[in-house]
């Protein structure tokens, strides 16, 4: 019994922590220490540090050396080998998904697109990402373990796309690529398909120079203070 409340102490906490730093609550750069981790979930150190090697593990939290651990900056060079993990799994998903779909999945899709219109005239970009997510799921349909890989592994493409859904016009685009893709989807193009989500995947390279410019601090080789920690974004249930 002591064993599985361990194991349930380390998941509230790793679940909890990992939230909050893909969405951006915990920014890059910040130093998060054991101590005071235990202290806010009220736990012991034992289950915090396991929870921030599991974190490590995914590249999200750095630990340094005799002086704690930090969330670790997004990193354009790990970015690269998550696109080529997101390019293969993705584009399997999508050529199965073309031959197999039926209504139920367009219809899906359709409510994906009008969930995301919805966030991006409220401006609420986080719901936006959300549904930008569930959109890509349902191309995997029955895929369920090599999305969860993406959804694993994709830490980086994750914080770095919501930094560009803040931005508007970017958000503008994402949704018309969205369209265009169902579109193609629907008729059963696989050609011009497969070659809009390939745009729409590395559609970030054109994006990495503005958004290294606007949050230098964010990222790796940043000379920028890292900010203080925002524990009000943690998704604690005790």
């Amino acid at each position: 019994m002591r064993q599985s409340k361990r194991e349930n102490s380390t998941q509230l906490v790793y679940s909890s922590v990992r939230e909050s730093i893909l969405n951006l609550n915990l920014v890059p750069g910040t130093e998060i220490s054991e101590t005071d981790m235990a202290l806010r979930f009220k736990l012991s150190r034992t289950p915090v540090r396991e929870a921030f090697i599991a974190l490590s593990k995914e590249g999200l939290v750095t630990v340094l050396p005799q002086k704690g651990s930090m969330i670790s900056r997004i990193d354009f060079a790990r970015i690269e080998q998550e696109l080529f993990l997101r390019d293969a799994l993705e584009t399997s998903a999508l050529k199965q998904f073309l031959k197999n779909h039926n209504a139920s999945h367009l219809k899906e899709l359709e409510e994906c697109i009008e969930l995301q219109s919805q966030a991006a005239n409220a401006r609420k970009f986080g719901k936006f990402h959300q549904y930008d997510n569930m959109f890509h799921k349902v191309f995997f349909n029955e895929q369920n373990l090599a999305w969860e890989a993406l959804e694993n592994m994709c830490g980086h493409y994750h914080r770095v796309r919501l930094l560009s859904i803040w931005l508007q016009d970017i958000i503008k685009d994402l949704l018309e690529e969205h369209k265009k893709l169902f579109r193609a989807v629907k008729k059963r193009d696989s050609v011009k398909a497969l070659q809009l989500l390939d745009n729409h995947i590395h559609k970030l390279n054109t994006e990495e120079e503005m958004l290294l410019r606007l949050f230098p601090d964010y990222f790796v080789n940043s000379n920028e203070i890292p900010k203080p920690v925002d524990f009000g974004g943690l998704n604690v249930n005790i």
